[in-house]
């Protein structure tokens, strides 16, 4: 630590003698003697043993402030893999340093947050009872930030005695997390994840779409990361080819892409197409098979068009569509209710449409019902999604002030605000649980926001 104090020492440093040196000199030699001075006086030591007191202190508090656990995945041997056409696209998620560690936090998960009191058959209830308990709901445990980037996609796992949630934020992270156990952030992809699933066979593992154009499998259990497909790139127009839903299919995949494909994956073999099919010139936006009659599938698209397709169909060329669902703009999703009875799309004209699937014939693609939304202009974070089970209800986000979640009836009647006091900005994400009256949100700030009966979590 320098001090120039050439002007502030007395004048009476210098002497007669000095009168015929220059400016410049006579303020050197002042510099010289009050260098002298403080040496004398141990200042500067001290000041230079303070400056570093300081320098230590700062580095420990930054040290302190990581709160959670993040993982960051290394390579896998290919060979013991069998996966050398792919890449580097297949990781060992957790370093050997980390599996106790991790091993733990999945019994945790298992343990704690224990749903105590299950509302059974939620989404099974009467209207009446489903609307009474739907108006129960609230936020009875704080808001948690459990990631610095924004929530994309959630997904929540279907055990009736535990709570645990899957989040995909727009960086390429996944995120484990429930109440007490210690937040884990697995580095899974290089872009935003929009799409995150828990397998129904096998509820250990986790899969995931990402804007990078890979389709991943975490084994929860096995603490392993693995990209299980990767699109071609430049395939159509010279786009780059992302990635953009999955949709299970007698435990292989349908895989949507935005250069208008999609293709069925072989889960056993990575990378291993079965099927494709070009379904749409401009992005696939969702997919998803019919839930009873599995050999139909239904997309979206950029180019306003939701389409109903034959899997039996698909071949390297074009596939002509069974049924053809026009929109006057750009949609955010479409998906079958929970006997495929109904169809519910969403449209960037700010409207929901709601479609009488019952009989697949031309008369289904007009729509029985049109409910106003408002949104933010481009924004996709605007999915009507049915509640499992049910034929008569969905829900969203919504852009209403003070912000919110809503639960409709198939007529656009708002069945219940999910609304508090401790949700300060409105969910791009929201998921419900499979059998729970639980509802989760997360926002473009990283926290979950969980909606339950006030006696269900502990």
């Amino acid at each position: 630590m320098n001090f120039d104090m050439s002007f502030e020492m007395d004048e009476n440093i210098l002497s007669d003698e000095d009168e015929d040196l220059t400016y410049e000199q006579q303020r050197l030699k002042r510099m010289k003697k009050n260098e002298e001075i403080l040496d004398t006086l141990g200042i500067n030591q001290a000041a230079k043993t303070l400056a570093n007191s300081l320098q230590k202190k700062t580095t420990r508090v930054k040290k302190n402030k990581l709160k959670t656990t993040t993982i960051e995945p290394i390579k896998r041997s290919l060979r013991i893999a069998h996966l050398s056409n792919l890449g580097e696209s297949s990781y060992k998620i957790v370093p050997s340093r980390r599996k106790r560690e991790i091993s733990d936090f999945v019994e945790k998960l298992k343990d704690e947050l224990a749903i105590t009191e299950p509302v059974n058959d939620f989404h099974k209830l009467p209207s009446q009872k489903f609307v009474h308990v739907l108006r129960s709901l609230d936020i009875n445990i704080p808001p948690m930030k459990v990631i610095e980037s924004g929530i994309k996609s959630l997904a929540i796992h279907p055990s009736e005695t535990s709570l645990i949630v899957a989040a995909g934020d727009k960086k390429g992270n996944i995120i484990l997390y429930n109440r007490n156990s210690n937040i884990q952030i697995f580095i899974a992809h290089k872009a935003l994840v929009n799409c995150i699933s828990f397998c129904s066979w096998d509820l250990n593992k986790l899969f995931t779409t990402s804007y990078d154009g890979s389709f991943g499998c975490s084994d929860i259990a096995k603490n392993t990361f693995d990209i299980i497909y990767r699109t071609e790139q430049n395939r159509i127009n010279k786009k780059s080819n992302s990635t953009t839903w999955h949709s299970e299919y007698e435990k292989n995949f349908l895989i949507g892409n935005d250069s208008g494909h999609v293709e069925m994956i072989d889960l056993r073999i990575p990378n291993k197409i079965i099927n494709s099919a070009w379904c749409h010139e401009r992005s696939v936006r969702t997919v998803q098979c019919h839930p009873l009659q599995k050999h139909y599938f239904l997309t979206s698209s950029e180019t306003g068009m939701v389409s109903l397709w034959d899997i039996r169909s698909m071949t390297d060329k074009s596939i002509n569509p069974i049924l053809q669902f026009k929109h006057p703009k750009v949609l955010t999703s479409s998906f079958f209710s929970a006997h495929g009875n109904k169809m519910i799309s969403t449209c960037n004209d700010n409207n929901i449409r709601i479609f009488n699937t019952e009989q697949l014939n031309l008369a289904a693609t007009k729509p029985i019902k049109i409910i106003p939304f408002m949104r933010r202009f481009n924004d996709n974070d605007f999915q009507a999604k049915w509640n499992p089970g049910r034929e008569d209800a969905f829900f969203m986000t919504s852009m209403l002030l003070p912000p919110r979640a809503q639960v409709f009836d198939c007529d656009g009647n708002v069945l219940h605000d999910l609304i508090s006091e401790n949700m300060t900005m409105r969910f791009s994400a929201i998921e419900v649980h499979p059998t729970q009256a639980i509802y989760v949100g997360g926002n473009s700030y990283g926290r979950i926001n969980i909606f339950s009966t006030k006696k269900q979590l502990i």
